[in-house]
């Protein structure tokens, strides 16, 4: 699904609908393909706001650069009963991110003020996240190639979905929603440093050009910036959106795999390790998104954290990387 990009300008290349690639389009309507043991497989008004809304990111990925700058972008049709998951998640996630959450978070969490009550919509937290550093997110119809993120990254965009799980399962999502786009990332998004980060991943990204290579680079980006933690003094802290968008996996990362997502800490033994971070390693090191990680990297603060990936991605596929030739 790689291809090349004549114009990487702002956001998602015009000359590419890869941002759409988990959609499909047939006779002018639009089709959002889910598994058969998706919990919204057989729910009929749920399949169809979820076209309606991946139809909002097909026609936003059609307009110029412009227009993308100048119009807001369309409200999601959101039910009752998705408002309701949104406000049962955050009544559970709020006290676990006061426990296990990085500060950068807990400081921009609080000033962004997501509502409790309701699920906020794409257009309003991207305002506020672009008064703090500039990024701004846009609609996307569902998980995208790597080079499509990472470029989009590299200007300042952060694409992001608009649909939320399904209502029978409120704390599980076999895919990201809008959840994780908007309380796992946009607060970390408006910490200069991470922002900073997200667009030296996308710089990378634009200087690489093998299959391999976007699929190492990947595997960095989701193991530090998805699933990353640091130490706050004695204590382990989630600094991921991967992991500040899901109470229990964060719970389970931050006290060394005590937690086995059931309800409360189970007796079980620790069974996550952490590892010091190791670039080479992580490159080519596999995940599984559907488990808690056996395996994570931990950071002596968040600010070596920031050094040592900076340093890492910025020289990445340059002259001054010694294995360049790995990386292009």
């Amino acid at each position: 699904m790689h291809e090349e990009f004549a114009d990487v300008g702002e956001g998602v290349s015009e000359d590419t609908n890869e941002a759409n690639s988990a959609v499909r389009i047939e006779g002018g309507n639009v089709f959002v393909e889910l598994d058969p043991d998706h919990p919204g497989f057989k729910d009929k008004e749920y399949r169809e706001r979820r076209n309606e809304i991946a139809k909002i990111a097909i026609e936003w990925n059609e307009m110029s650069m412009q227009e993308r700058r100048t119009k807001k972008i369309p409200e999601a049709p959101y039910s009752d009963a998705e408002h309701d998951v949104w406000k049962a998640i955050m009544e559970r996630m709020e006290p676990a991110q006061e426990k296990y959450a990085c500060k950068e978070y807990l400081e921009y969490a609080r000033k962004l003020k997501l509502p409790k009550d309701r699920i906020p919509q794409l257009q309003e937290v991207s305002e506020k996240l672009e008064d703090i550093t500039g990024f701004r997110q846009e609609p996307v119809g569902g998980l995208v190639h790597p080079k499509t993120f990472h470029t989009a990254l590299a200007n300042k965009v952060f694409l992001s979905t608009q649909y939320i799980r399904h209502s029978s399962n409120p704390f599980y999502t076999p895919e990201p929603d809008v959840v994780h786009e908007l309380v796992g990332h946009t607060a970390m998004l408006a910490v200069e440093k991470w922002a900073e980060l997200n667009m030296l991943f996308g710089e990378a990204d634009m200087r690489t050009e093998s299959e391999e290579a976007i699929k190492r680079l990947g595997t960095v980006y989701w193991f530090t910036m998805e699933f990353g933690v640091c130490k706050e003094g004695n204590d382990v802290k989630a600094v991921g959106p991967g992991l500040l968008s899901s109470y229990g996996e964060m719970e389970h990362a931050c006290t060394g795999g005590a937690f086995c997502g059931k309800e409360s800490a189970c007796v079980c033994e620790p069974n996550l390790e952490y590892r010091k971070y190791n670039f080479e390693e992580m490159e080519t090191r596999p995940y599984d998104v559907t488990k808690y990680q056996p395996v994570l990297y931990l950071a002596d603060s968040f600010e070596r954290m920031y050094e040592d990936i900076s340093e890492f991605v910025t020289i990445w596929g340059t002259d001054e990387d010694p294995r360049k030739e790995l990386h292009q």
